[in-house]
């Protein structure tokens, strides 16, 4: 994955394609856990590309669309709503041939780092 863009209005990832990604070799099917995986990245880089946090998601909703080609995808986020601690971000993933694949909706909680005394 290679962070294309980011920042206040969302976040674009451009993912390289492997063919670990394929699960249905007979139809060249993408494994539903690497689609959801790019869904979850996309929310949780949405919301750390707004905030001087670490993130990690609470709840992940994925809907399955098509199935991609076998080549380089796209996926782009956004906050839908930001809050102190629990942010909503949603994520698209597009095939190189800009076929919505996946969608999906996040719950994202910040993670405040620790400072030097190890209180956080």
């Amino acid at each position: 994955m290679r962070i294309q863009a980011a920042g206040e209005d969302g976040v674009e990832i451009r993912v390289a394609w492997r063919e670990e990604f394929i699960s249905a070799p007979e139809r060249r099917a993408v494994h539903g856990g690497v689609l959801a995986g790019l869904v979850d990245s996309g929310a949780v880089f949405a919301v750390m590309a707004t905030s001087e946090t670490l993130a990690a998601t609470v709840d992940l909703r994925v809907d399955y669309h098509a199935i991609p080609a076998s080549a380089p995808m796209l996926v782009k986020s956004r906050i839908v709503r930001k809050g102190r601690t629990l942010s909503t971000a949603e994520a698209y993933v597009y095939d190189s041939q800009d076929c919505l694949v996946a969608s999906g909706r996040a719950t994202v909680m910040t993670i405040a780092p620790k400072d030097k005394s190890g209180i956080g």
